[in-house]
């Protein structure tokens, strides 16, 4: 099995958790790596994802982040980081040429990281 085999059902499954399957690279090595190591068919790989994806993708907000554009889960060590929140920028700061929002990241080991998207 290849992660081309479950993409359809897995785009479904980790947008829903603010994630995308391709976005950014490590996040596409990540469910490489998690099928390369799946021992079992399609089927049971799309249940297991269904049943981890919450763990894989963790958020303290409970709504996840609110991407103004395509979803940039960060990565740390080839595992998801936690968001922890984010800010919004409003063009009236004058920091952007529109309005803007930082997101927010951590990993269990305590690197941080951030993104910044401006609509």
């Amino acid at each position: 099995m290849k992660l081309d085999d479950v993409y359809e059902e897995l785009l479904s499954i980790v947008s829903n958790c603010g994630a995308q399957i391709d976005v950014p690279i490590e996040s596409e090595r990540f469910f490489e790596n998690l099928v390369d190591g799946f021992q079992g068919n399609q089927v049971e790989f799309v249940s297991f994802a269904r049943e981890n994806v919450g763990g894989w993708f963790r958020s303290i907000p409970i709504d996840g982040p609110n991407w103004i554009q395509e979803a940039e889960w960060q990565f740390h060590n080839n595992k998801p980081m936690v968001f922890v929140g984010e800010v919004s920028i409003p063009k009236s700061t004058g920091l952007y040429h529109d309005d803007a929002c930082l997101f927010a990241f951590i990993s269990e080991d305590g690197v941080t990281k951030s993104v910044i998207q401006v609509a």
